[in-house]
């Protein structure tokens, strides 16, 4: 999946030159993301002209997960507008199994940060990646012909 990140920092003006140009890349299967979502002064614009298709909750705020309830209200209202108008939720920055697990509980599936690897190389990022899908291709392979036991 090709995903194309708007931040809120840009400055995208909605005309209807963009609006086709998002049209056309949603016809050829690129996914709209909204990246830094909060920290800018344009994101429920953003939402209502671009047809987004995943908010991307801001690092800063998965950082505030456990310390206070504000910002555990203000995390928990960004995931619920995210469900409510049918996004996917990525979450950035996430660290720690505390973080990792609290947004699970809310369902946020889709997670990035140190917790699940740091920054690399691309030719170490895509040893690793043939060695994964070596792995798991054995591994089908291994359980669609190991024969079926006898209960």
């Amino acid at each position: 999946m090709l995903v194309l990140e708007l931040t809120e920092r840009e400055l995208i003006v909605p005309t209807g030159i963009t609006e086709q140009l998002f049209d056309a890349l949603r016809e050829l299967g690129v996914k709209i993301a909204l990246d830094d979502f909060g920290t800018g002064n344009s994101s429920l614009r953003y939402l209502q002209k671009f047809h987004i298709d995943l908010l991307k909750v801001d690092k800063s705020f998965v950082d505030m997960i456990g310390t206070d309830a504000l910002s555990r209200h203000i995390l928990d209202n960004t995931i619920n507008l995210a469900t409510r108008l049918g996004l996917d939720t990525v979450a950035e920055g996430v660290e720690t199994q505390e973080q990792a697990d609290y947004l699970s509980r809310r369902q946020v599936h889709f997670q990035q940060g140190y917790l699940y690897a740091r920054p690399q190389p691309q030719l170490q990022f895509l040893q690793q990646l043939i060695e994964s899908s070596s792995a798991l291709s054995l591994h089908q392979t291994e359980y669609a012909t190991r024969p079926p036991s006898s209960a």
